[in-house]
């Protein structure tokens, strides 16, 4: 009988890796730190932080900024440091339905510039080239990207950088991720908005970084972003949480990924347009023009319109159903209500709490908080920027923690 092959343990390119990310993460998270200060975070020994430390100098992301306060037994002054956030830019892109917004961000986050334009229509390819070129316009001149994150609104696969489907873009099986790489010759790390939108709510705003987090994700489409132990969770093709598209009992709508009945096409901004001009063809009586929109609705929901507050209720409704799907599945301690809906979180989140009391099990939910977003339309690209930051090559991408 043979006998098992030995277990290697890691090799000292890889610990080296993983101890100089621990390094700059203490840096990165501290201020101003001294070497002695890091070597008692990291529980590294001395010389070896001073080895990475040195290294992480000359390499421009680190830099030496005076002296600190003597310990009261006395002895030198210790050295301080700090993160040098010029060391590196990404660039974060949302592209959505109808607008582009691009931000470029310093190595700690910090917005640098912002643009936002009409989403380009046409080809794929071409639609592609222009974003390119209107973000490197943006980016200032000297400040080298190394990473890029772009988020879709539609199923992508993580993996391979692919848009699997956009029905609102017409994109079908796009090599995004290759496209952009050509045109902004950096990485490029392709998610979807819900995905992306879970990990800025979780890192910069109602998500609290909570270790487990689930994110609604309701707008034109609808799907859940899901951080499950500090780590964003993609599935085998990158597209988990795609709830939007299981199907609804009894459902008969046509969905744009080309099924029907999906929940997407009942608890949405459209589902709204669609139950309110519902209800007037069958007679009922409302002050909607004969041409309106999802803001539209919202706005004669507001005023006290019936047909208007019964759509909003029937969207509600639905959504509620969803998040008791999201907290079966995923059994998160924070449930954030994100999205273009958002806008209308107070009409929507006393059905959205009502559905989950009755359809989510009892055990799941009772240790689930429901929030709503705090970021509003900044969550997809400030995600975007995020998830760059976390892919980068300079990040402590062994701590990965989204």
């Amino acid at each position: 009988m043979n006998s098992p092959e030995p277990r290697r343990g890691a090799d000292h390119n890889v610990m080296r890796e993983v101890n100089r990310s621990l390094v700059l993460a203490v840096v990165k998270e501290g201020g101003r730190v001294s070497r002695a200060s890091i070597a008692r975070a990291t529980t590294l020994a001395k010389p070896t932080v001073s080895a990475i430390v040195d290294e992480l100098i000359a390499d421009g992301l680190v830099r030496e900024v005076g002296t600190g306060t003597t310990a009261t037994s006395g002895g030198r002054p210790p050295i301080m440091l700090e993160y040098n956030a010029a060391s590196q830019f990404v660039l974060g892109v949302h592209i959505g339905a109808r607008r582009t917004t691009v931000e470029v961000a310093d190595g700690s986050g910090g917005e640098v510039a912002r643009r936002q334009f009409e989403t380009p229509s046409g080809p794929a390819a071409e639609a592609l080239a222009a974003i390119a070129a209107r973000a490197r316009a943006a980016v200032p001149p000297g400040a080298d990207l190394s990473a890029v994150g772009a988020v879709l609104p539609g199923l992508t696969d993580f993996h391979r950088g692919v848009c699997l489907l956009a029905p609102n873009l017409g994109w079908r099986d796009v090599p995004v991720a290759e496209l952009l790489t050509l045109e902004l010759g950096v990485p490029v790390h392709v998610h979807n908005a819900g995905q992306a939108a879970a990990v800025a709510e979780n890192l910069e705003g109602a998500g609290g970084k909570s270790e487990e987090l689930a994110l609604l994700y309701a707008g034109t489409g609808l799907s859940a972003g899901v951080v499950t132990g500090g780590r964003l969770l993609h599935g085998t093709g990158g597209t988990a949480g795609e709830i939007g598209h299981c199907r609804v009992p009894g459902g008969t709508e046509p969905c744009n990924c080309g099924n029907v009945g999906c929940l997407e096409t009942v608890a949405t901004g459209p589902a709204l347009v669609r139950f309110a001009r519902k209800a007037i063809a069958a007679g009922a009586r409302s002050a909607l023009p004969s041409e309106f929109e999802p803001a539209d609705v919202a706005a004669a929901a507001r005023a006290g319109d019936a047909v208007a507050v019964d759509a909003v209720a029937e969207v509600g409704r639905n959504l509620g159903l969803a998040a008791s799907w999201v907290v079966n599945a995923y059994n998160p301690a924070v449930l954030v209500f994100g999205g273009g809906l958002t806008a209308i979180a107070d009409l929507l989140l006393p059905h959205i709490e009502d559905g989950a009391r009755r359809q989510a099990l009892s055990p799941a939910l009772n240790g689930t908080e429901i929030r709503v977003s705090t970021l509003g339309a900044d969550a997809e690209v400030r995600g975007a920027v995020l998830l760059a930051l976390q892919q980068s090559e300079t990040y402590y991408r062994v701590v990965f923690r989204a």
